[in-house]
C-alpha cells in the first residue's frame, strides 16, 4: 500500500511536491468502496484505492510518474546493473542556477506486510548523497540506517541503529556500496531478509507503466498460455465490449524469413544470431462469422490501436487486482474510450483487496460520474517560475454534489491550459 510520495528538484518539479493516498477523515462518501483501512499503523487511517491527476500538457503530470519509475529502477537495479563511473539518470529542475547544481530528492511512505516504512534518497548524476530507511512496527518509529556523503572526506558515512540487524556485516555491505548505487540495492544482493519486504515492495508490489498504447503485449501473451488466465483476459476484453470470441497463440521456431525485407543486413545478422533456436509466439484474435458461425482469425496488427492497447493492459491490470499491487499509469485514457477508462477504474474500486491505482488523465468525464471522491482528484499546474505545483481538489472544499467537471473546465480549480488566440495574418 502506498501512503505518500514526495519529490523535489526533478525535471519540472522544483520545490517538494507530495502525492498522498491518505483518505480525508472529513469525507464519508463511498468510504467502503473507494477506501480501505491502512494495516500496520497505530492510529486509524484509511487509504485511497485510486487517485487521478489532471493538468495541462507539459505541466508535470508525467514527471510524477517518471519520478516513481526512477526510484523503483534505482532500488531494483543500481547495485547489479551499473558500474563504477556510470552516470545516474536523474535530471534536476533546470530553470535556476541553484537547482541545476543541487541534488534531487525522493521519499516514499508505504506499508508492506503490516509494517509502515519511509524510504528516501538524494542524488545527482555522479552519486547518491543521502539514503535513509525508517520502519514503524506497531506505529513506533525505528531508524534502520542513514547514509550521508561527507563532501570533505569524500566518503559515505553510515549510521546504523540496533534495530537494523547484521552486526559487522552491515559495514561490509556499506564498504561494497558504490557511490552510484543504493545501499538497499546492495544489501539485497546478499539476500538480506530484514530488508526483503522493503525491496519487494519496489520490485514486485509497485508497477509503473507508460501510456497503454506504448505498453507491449508480452506480459498478457504470457498469461494467455494458461487456459484459466486466458479466460480471464478474454472476459476482461469483452467486458469492454470488444466482441472477441477467442484467443489463439501460435508458436513457431524462428526463421530469418520472418524478419522484414527492408531491414539492414547488419541488423538482420545480429537478430538472426540472437534468435537462433528460439520459438516465437504470435497472437491471433478470433471472431465468429455472423452467418456461418465459422471462426475467423485476425492478426494483432489488424486490430485497432484501442484493442491492442487494452489487450496489452489486460494482463498487468488483472495481475494488479489479483495480487493487491500499486499501479501507476501515465495517460490512462490514451487510445481508450472514456467509458472503457471508467470501466477500468470501477473494476479496481470494486476489487475486494488493497490494490491501488494512481493515474494521469485528460478525461474530465470521470469527474461527473460519481466515481471518485473529492480527495481522489488532484491537479498539477505551473506557477510563474514554471515550477510544477501539485494540489488536491479537496483544497477548494467543494460541496459533495458540486459539478466538479464543469468547475474544472471553467478554471475554478486551476490546472488547465492558458490558451491564447493566434493572429495568423497580423504583423
Amino acid at each position: 500500500m502506498l501512503v505518500e510520495f514526495t519529490v523535489s528538484n526533478f525535471r519540472s518539479i522544483h520545490e517538494p511536491q507530495s502525492w498522498s493516498m491518505v483518505a480525508s477523515p472529513a469525507l464519508k462518501e463511498w468510504e467502503d468502496r473507494n477506501t480501505f483501512p491502512a494495516l500496520g499503523v497505530k492510529k486509524e487511517m484509511r487509504l485511497l484505492r485510486a487517485a487521478a491527476l489532471y493538468g495541462p500538457n507539459a505541466a508535470g503530470k508525467s514527471t510524477l510518474v517518471q519520478a516513481l519509475a526512477f526510484v523503483k529502477g534505482q532500488v531494483v537495479n543500481s547495485a547489479r546493473e551499473s558500474q563504477q563511473g556510470d552516470l545516474i539518470p536523474v535530471v534536476p529542475f533546470k530553470l535556476t542556477a541553484a537547482s541545476r547544481a543541487a541534488d534531487s530528492e525522493f521519499s516514499v511512505q508505504f506499508i508492506e506486510a503490516g509494517v509502515r516504512y519511509e524510504y528516501g534518497l538524494r542524488c545527482n548524476t555522479l552519486r547518491f548523497t543521502e539514503e535513509w530507511l525508517y520502519a514503524y512496527p506497531q506505529g513506533r518509529p525505528q531508524k534502520w540506517f542513514h547514509r550521508v556523503f561527507d563532501a570533505t572526506a569524500q566518503v559515505d558515512a553510515y549510521d546504523f541503529s540496533d534495530k537494523f540487524l547484521g552486526g559487522r556485516q552491515r559495514h561490509v555491505w556499506a564498504s561494497e556500496t558504490r557511490s552510484n548505487a543504493l545501499f538497499l540495492s546492495r544489501c539485497m544482493q546478499s539476500n538480506n531478509e530484514q530488508l526483503k519486504p522493503v525491496f519487494e515492495w519496489f520490485s514486485k508490489r509497485l508497477r509503473v507503466v507508460p501510456r497503454p498504447d506504448a505498453l507491449r503485449s508480452d506480459f498478457t501473451v504470457k498469461k494467455c498460455q494458461d487456459p484459466l488466465s486466458q479466460a480471464e483476459v478474454l472476459g476482461f476484453l469483452n467486458a469492454a465490449d470488444l466482441s472477441i470470441d477467442g484467443i489463439r497463440l501460435e508458436h513457431r521456431p524462428f526463421n530469418s524469413d520472418m524478419l522484414p525485407p527492408n531491414m539492414s543486413e547488419a541488423m538482420r545478422q545480429e537478430l538472426t544470431a540472437s534468435l537462433k533456436g528460439k520459438e516465437l509466439t504470435s497472437l491471433k484474435f478470433q471472431r465468429r462469422d455472423g452467418n456461418t458461425g465459422e471462426i475467423v482469425e485476425f492478426e494483432e496488427e489488424e486490430e485497432s490501436d484501442g484493442t491492442r492497447a487494452l489487450f496489452a493492459f489486460a494482463g498487468p491490470w488483472l495481475d494488479v487486482m489479483k495480487h493487491s499491487r500499486v499501479l501507476v499509469v501515465d495517460e490512462l485514457d490514451s487510445s481508450l474510450h472514456p467509458l472503457v477508462v471508467r470501466h477500468l477504474v470501477s473494476l479496481l474500486l470494486h476489487a475486494d483487496n488493497q490494490a491501488q491505482l494512481l493515474f494521469t488523465t485528460h478525461d474530465t468525464t470521470l469527474l461527473s460520474q460519481k466515481l471518485l471522491r473529492r480527495d481522489q482528484v488532484w491537479f498539477v499546474e505551473k506557477n510563474d517560475a514554471r515550477e510544477a505545483r501539485l494540489y488536491p481538489l479537496s483544497d477548494f472544499s467543494p460541496r459533495e454534489n458540486e459539478a466538479v467537471e464543469r468547475g474544472y473546465l471553467n478554471g475554478r480549480y486551476g490546472g488547465i491550459p492558458n490558451l491564447q488566440e493566434l493572429d495568423f495574418y497580423g504583423s
